[in-house]
């Protein structure tokens, strides 16, 4: 699984500066924003949605409970 780091290292940027460029932030250069954007592409970075749920407390997962099955 490629990590954030992974994709920092690749670019050679920080791990925050990542951050920022994935949350569209304004405060990174475009020519960072570029770097980073091209490491994400050649590593094929995908967020972890189980980090991304535990950091928003949001996992749009929904559970149902049955008493009986006919």
């Amino acid at each position: 699984m490629i990590t954030i780091r992974d994709v920092a290292r690749q670019a050679g940027v920080s791990v925050a500066t990542v951050s920022r460029v994935l949350n569209n932030s304004t405060l990174v250069s475009a020519d960072t924003r570029e770097a980073v954007m091209k490491a994400v592409s050649e590593l094929d970075y995908r967020p972890n949605a189980n980090a991304q749920a535990l950091a928003t407390q949001v996992s749009d997962t929904i559970g149902v409970v049955v008493m009986d099955v006919f």
